[in-house]
C-alpha cells in the first residue's frame, strides 16, 4: 500500500511533465510554420521557461525583440530570467529598460525596481549585505529537563531531584549577520568572501551571573562566528556550476558573561547546480573546540575535542515559489572523555512557499511560509559511570518547524515561528520534549 501511495504522485508528475513537453514541441512547430507571430513565439518562450529550460526561453525572448512589435513585457521578463541565473550584469541591463517602460503595471513596475535594485548592488566590486533580527520566544522546557519522574545515577534509579524538573521560560534575542563580499576580478569570478554572526539571548530567568554550580536555570548566551575565503569557479568553462569556497572558521560562546567555548578551524563549501531548478550545495568543516573551567558545568573543561561535519543540500524548484530542501547532516565530536564524544547523523526535509500578500488591505511584497522536519540521531563513544555504567547513551531526536514571514515593505518584515522538538534516549535521564513559539522583527539590508 505504501509503494502504490508514493507511486500515485510520482506517475501524476509525471504525467505533467509530458504534457508540458508535448505543448513545447507543439509550440515548436508553430514557430516554424509562423515565424513572424509574436504571441506564438511569445508562448514558445515561456512554455521553454515553465519547464525549467530557463537559457532557452532567453533565446526564445531575445529573437522577439527585433521586432518592434515585440510585448511590453520581454525586457521586465529577460530581467528576472537573467537574475535568476546570477548573471546580473545582463539583468541590469534589461531591468533598466523596464523601469524606463510607461506601460507596466504597478506590480509589475515593483518587481522590476526592486529586483534592478538588487543587480546594481550585486554587479558592485564591493558589496555588504546581511540582517538583523530581534524577537521574543516562549519556551516550555528550555534546560531539556527529562520527563520520566525517574532517572539513572551512578547505575540505579533514583527519583528525579525536585531542582530537575522542567520550567517554562521566555527570552529575548538578537541575531545578526553580516556578508562583505570582494570581487577580485579574475576570469574565474573569484570573490573573498567574509562573514560574521552574532547571537545573544537573555532569558526573563536569569537575575545574576555568578556561576554556581548545580544551576537549575537557563543560561544567557553570547555567540559570535566569522570566517573568511575566496569563492571561485575552478573551471567556468566546462563546468559553469561548480562553485568553491576554501576558508578558515574562528567562533567564541560565553554563557552567563562569562567564557564557555572557543573553536578554530577550516572548512570547505561547494555548489553545484545541475540545472536552472536543481542545485546540490556540500560543506566539510573541521574545528577544534576549546572549553573553559566552569563550576556550573560539570567537566567543561573535558568537552573539547576536533569535531568534523559534513553537510550535504539538495534544493529543487517544484514551481515558481515553490521550494524543496532536503539535507544530510554528518558529525563526528572528538572529546576528552568519551561519554562527551559522539557521532551523529540528521536528516531534515523543508517545504518553503511563497505567494501574494493574501491581505489586500496591505501593499506590501508577498509572504513566505517553511515547513520542515527532521530527525538526529546521536551515538556515544562511552557510558558515563556518573549515570550508568553498563549503557552506552543513544538518544534520537525529531524536530518539527513551522514558519512565515511577512514583509512590511522590502527591507523590513515579520517573522512568526512554531517549534516542537521531541527527544527519546535510551537512558531516562534524556528524555524530553520542548515546545517554542517566536515573534521577532527582521531587517535586511
Amino acid at each position: 500500500m505504501a509503494t502504490l501511495a508514493m507511486a500515485g504522485p510520482a506517475a501524476a508528475q509525471g504525467d505533467v511533465g509530458t504534457t508540458l513537453q508535448r505543448q513545447v514541441d507543439d509550440a515548436f512547430r508553430q514557430v516554424l510554420s509562423a515565424p513572424g507571430d509574436l504571441e506564438v513565439g511569445l508562448r514558445y518562450a515561456r512554455l521553454l521557461v515553465q519547464a525549467g529550460n530557463f537559457e532557452g526561453g532567453i533565446a526564445a525572448m531575445e529573437r522577439l525583440l527585433l521586432s518592434p512589435n515585440a510585448p511590453s513585457t520581454i525586457n521586465l521578463e529577460l530581467g528576472v530570467l537573467y537574475y535568476r541565473l546570477e548573471s546580473y550584469a545582463a539583468a541590469e541591463s534589461y531591468l533598466r529598460v523596464a523601469v524606463a517602460q510607461t506601460n507596466l503595471t504597478d506590480e509589475q513596475r515593483r518587481l522590476a525596481e526592486q529586483l534592478l535594485a538588487d543587480a546594481v548592488r550585486r554587479n558592485q566590486p564591493t558589496r555588504l549585505s546581511g540582517f538583523i533580527m530581534a524577537g521574543v520566544r516562549g519556551q516550555t522546557n528550555p534546560t531539556a529537563r527529562t520527563n520520566e519522574d525517574f532517572i539513572r545515577a551512578g547505575g540505579a534509579l533514583v527519583a528525579r531531584p525536585s531542582t530537575q524538573k522542567r520550567k517554562s521560560d521566555t527570552d529575548t534575542q538578537l541575531v545578526g549577520r553580516l556578508e562583505y563580499v570582494y570581487d577580485l576580478e579574475t576570469q574565474n569570478t573569484a570573490e573573498l568572501v567574509s562573514t560574521l554572526v552574532g547571537v545573544a539571548q537573555h532569558y526573563s530567568s536569569v537575575s545574576s551571573y555568578t556561576l554556581k554550580p548545580s544551576t537549575d536555570k537557563p543560561r544567557d548566551l553570547l555567540l559570535a562566528e566569522g570566517t573568511t575565503g575566496i569563492r571561485f569557479k575552478p573551471d567556468p568553462v566546462d563546468l559553469p556550476g561548480l562553485t568553491l569556497r576554501p576558508h578558515v572558521i574562528a567562533g567564541n560562546i560565553l554563557l552567563d558573561g562569562h567564557q564557555y567555548a572557543y573553536n578554530l578551524g577550516a572548512g570547505l563549501e561547494s555548489s553545484y547546480r545541475f540545472t536552472d531548478r536543481f542545485v546540490i550545495d556540500a560543506a566539510y568543516e573541521a574545528r577544534n573546540y576549546s572549553y573553559a573551567t566552569r563550576v556550573d558545568v560539570a567537566e567543561a573543561k573535558q568537552q573539547g575535542g576536533l569535531e568534523h561535519t559534513v553537510r550535504l543540500r539538495a534544493s529543487y524548484e517544484l514551481a515558481p515559489g515553490q521550494l524543496v530542501v532536503g539535507e544530510v547532516i554528518g558529525r563526528d565530536h572528538g572529546a576528552d572523555r568519551g561519554y562527551f564524544a559522539y557521532q551523529s547523523g540528521e536528516l531534515r526535509g523543508t517545504y518553503i512557499l511563497s505567494y501574494a500578500n493574501p491581505l489586500g488591505w496591505w501593499d506590501a511584497p508577498g509572504w513566505t511560509t517553511t515547513v520542515s522536519a527532521g530527525v538526529l540521531q546521536r551515538n556515544y563513544d562511552t557510558s558515563d559511570p556518573a549515570v550508568d555504567r553498563s549503557r552506552t547513551r543513544e538518544d534520537t531526536e525529531w524536530r518539527g518547524t513551522f514558519a512565515t514571514q511577512i514583509p512590511i515593505d522590502t527591507a523590513w518584515s515579520i517573522l512568526l515561528q512554531a517549534e516542537y522538538v521531541k527527544a527519546n534516549s535510551n537512558l531516562p535521564n534524556y528524555r524530553y520534549d520542548n515546545s517554542s513559539a517566536l515573534a521577532s522583527i527582521l531587517w535586511r539590508f
